[in-house]
């Protein structure tokens, strides 16, 4: 049996009547047609009343729709993460060219403060020693 759409035009439509003089061999086609036809239309209701069939297929056709769209946000999931990973690492190697070329004034400025500190120490620890009690 052969299965057709519902959009088959031969669907609903009657088939020509046999010509009267028509030949056993003809009238063996034509049955042999007909039987083809309801066959078809046969086929075609069957599916149509087919709820189970026509349940699990579309629930394939939802299962296959969520995963086209998990695919799609996991991409985008993806760029994302990809373009906040160049992001910091962008900001990363800024700070730390920031830093290295602030770095000679900080610690320059760090000597000269440890350097004031230790002189300040020593002037005041000369005249506690040299102060007459």
């Amino acid at each position: 049996m052969s299965s057709t759409t519902p959009s088959d035009p031969t669907l609903g439509a009657t088939p020509p009547e046999p010509a009267a003089d028509a030949t056993p061999e003809q009238l063996e086609a034509d049955v042999a047609a007909t039987r083809e036809r309801l066959a078809s239309s046969v086929d075609a209701l069957t599916s149509k009343l087919d709820v189970k069939a026509q349940a699990k297929q579309k629930a394939q056709d939802a299962s296959d729709k969520v995963k086209v769209g998990a695919q799609e946000a996991s991409d985008k999931v993806k760029v994302g993460a990809q373009q906040a990973s160049d992001k910091v690492k962008v900001g990363a190697q800024q700070a730390y060219q920031r830093a290295r070329e602030a770095s000679p004034p900080v610690l320059g400025a760090v000597a000269a403060a440890a350097v004031g500190l230790i002189v300040l120490i020593v002037v005041v620890s000369r005249r506690s020693s040299s102060t007459p009690s």
